[in-house]
């Protein structure tokens, strides 16, 4: 159950992380997990994932928008690879995009999941 949960939640949280990246997460809504994510020129800050989660859906951080081209990682439970994900959006990547990294780790049902990876964002301002 859980690793089904996980697989679904995955690629979603993940690409809703990164979308996110912003240097506060104010604008962010605090009923998602949190993520801690680190760009070039951003530095390192926290987000927090919006509901509704989607493939390639933009995300809205304090003043800019983050618009994903790629994202991949992996989630583990208790250590274990229960998925691994790598989505390209179809489209030209512009030269302002840049590579994020992110993190999180919760507990689930008993378990300790972790979901990491990169993605390629465009930021935009607001």
């Amino acid at each position: 159950m859980i690793r089904r949960r996980m697989t679904a939640l995955a690629g979603c949280l993940a690409v809703a992380a990164l979308m996110l990246a912003a240097p506060m997460a104010d604008a962010a809504p605090k009923n998602g997990l949190t993520f801690d994510v680190t760009c070039p020129g951003l530095g390192a800050f926290q987000v927090v994932t919006p509901p509704g989660n989607g493939p390639f859906t933009p995300a809205f951080g304090a003043d800019r928008v983050f618009i994903t081209y790629r994202v991949t990682g992996t989630v583990t439970v208790d250590g274990q690879v229960v998925e691994q994900f790598d989505d390209i959006k179809p489209a030209t990547v512009p030269s302002s995009a840049v590579p994020c990294a992110f993190t999180t780790t919760f507990e689930d049902g008993g378990s300790t999941v972790n979901i990491a990876g990169t993605a390629l964002v465009a930021p935009r301002p607001r």
